[in-house]
């Protein structure tokens, strides 16, 4: 009975800890994330993934450099995909990123950087102490005027798939993505999915010592396949070789030494 009840007791941690697991996974998506900027290739030798928050004033300086950047390479070599990542101390943030998500639904992505674009030249009225004293109705209804701006007619339809569970469930999955790649701040960047040490003031320039060395053509690795009579063969690594001469030996990881 003893042993029972201890048996028990195990499958009940077990299950405790699997619907922790459940719980605590991320939503999979039926669709890559994030906003693919112009027509940029799934296949494009570099990806360029940015995340930002469309009230943030550092996301507001990065994000038109890596676009001219995208433009200056073109969509076969360099994709640029823009993840929003609305940061929980500016208030609208996150109302603006849904309306990313009903402009690009509106737009058929045809919009989408362009409300990336309004929402950046109207920032000042989107701000916390812009917006501290009005309803988050007021705050949709603002964004709505935008929105009308980018996609006509769209006004109407704005405030109301705002509010829908699609565009609230898409927006919180885009977030949570966010964090799973270890996104704290805005801007973040990754190139092929490695994280970049890059800040907004980095240029064009400064981006293409970044990109370049990834599209310049691979040099051919040159291996000996034979060496001399008399000399030894020692492949030290994958694809390194040297050729000991008499007295010396082959070491793994180092070459030839006597």
């Amino acid at each position: 009975m003893e042993l029972l009840c201890g048996a028990r007791r195990v499958l009940l941690l077990v299950g405790a800890v699997l619907a922790t697991v459940v719980k605590g996974q991320t939503p999979l998506y039926p669709r890559n994330l994030g906003f693919v900027y112009g027509n940029g290739f799934a296949n494009a030798t570099v990806r360029l993934d940015i995340f930002i928050d469309l009230i943030c004033p550092d996301s507001q300086a990065a994000l038109p450099i890596v676009v001219r950047l995208t433009d200056l390479y073109g969509p076969d070599k360099l994709q640029l995909v823009t993840h929003l990542f609305p940061l929980p101390y500016h208030r609208a943030g996150f109302y603006a990123a849904k309306g990313a998500h009903v402009v690009d639904m509106l737009s058929k992505g045809k919009s989408t950087y362009a409300w990336f674009n309004i929402l950046y030249n109207n920032i000042d009225s989107l701000v916390n102490t812009a917006t501290h004293q009005i309803s988050d109705a007021a705050v949709v209804q603002q964004l709505a005027k935008l929105a009308e701006d980018v996609v006509s007619g769209s006004s109407g339809q704005f405030a109301k798939l705002v509010d829908s569970d699609t565009v609230e469930q898409d927006t919180r999955v885009a977030w949570k993505y966010a964090c799973t790649r270890g996104v704290a701040a805005t801007p973040t960047f990754m190139v092929n999915d490695v994280l970049v040490s890059a800040d907004p003031s980095w240029t064009v320039k400064d981006w293409s010592k970044v990109i370049d060395p990834l599209l310049a053509p691979q040099q051919p690795v040159v291996i000996f396949q034979t060496c001399p009579a008399d000399t030894k063969r020692c492949e030290y690594l994958p694809r390194k070789v040297e050729c000991c001469t008499k007295g010396e030996y082959c070491i793994p990881n180092v070459g030839c030494r006597c």
